[in-house]
């Protein structure tokens, strides 16, 4: 009885075992199984006066009837703060205000660049096929300092640049979320 409960405590020590080694292994796959590209635009403060930073843009895509939301912030970091059904104002803001105060995945982080007037940004998105997290790099001009147009888009996963036409206003907001992350330093 000694002898089963012994090789049976040994049984159990040897699984665990090999469940650490596997899982060992599986973690330092991790970053070839499920890669993420990096972001090709270096992080600069946004020091200019092209695009307000007090407040949130916003574009309203007709077709779907889906407002989608980014901040910009002075260390020239942006966050995309989601895409919202029907166009009201008031609901998408409380809505927002319940998103930003959740755990934000890298999906939802960026860096833009301001250059005269034009403005690129690029941010982490989860690639086409799923398998891992590529980037999108969106290209375009200010208009003024509230309005910017993004007129093109290059996917790093496909390596194809497409032509797009997006206007995003601005819209100011008193309780903007800061710029926190682990994903940009």
């Amino acid at each position: 009885m000694e002898v089963e409960l012994y090789i049976k405590k040994e049984f159990m020590k040897t699984i665990f075992l090999l469940l650490l080694i596997s899982l060992s292994v599986f973690m330092s796959c991790c970053s070839k199984l499920f890669p993420i590209d990096k972001l090709s635009l270096q992080k600069m403060d946004y020091n200019g006066n092209e695009l307000r930073t007090d407040g949130y843009y916003y574009c309203y895509y007709e077709e779907t009837d889906i407002t989608s939301i980014y901040f910009l912030f002075r260390n020239g970091i942006i966050r995309d703060a989601g895409s919202y059904s029907r166009y009201n104002e008031n609901n998408r803001e409380q809505e927002m205000v319940s998103y930003y105060n959740r755990f934000s995945p890298i999906t939802d982080w960026g860096i833009f660049i301001i250059d005269s007037s034009k403005i690129q940004i690029e941010q982490w998105i989860e690639s086409p096929s799923g398998v891992y997290t590529s980037t999108i790099k969106r290209s375009g001009y200010i208009e003024d300092d509230t309005t910017f147009h993004i007129v093109e888009s290059y996917y790093s996963e496909t390596k194809k640049t497409k032509q797009i036409d997006e206007v995003w206003h601005f819209k100011q907001l008193d309780n903007k979320p800061d710029s926190t992350n682990v994903y940009i330093k």
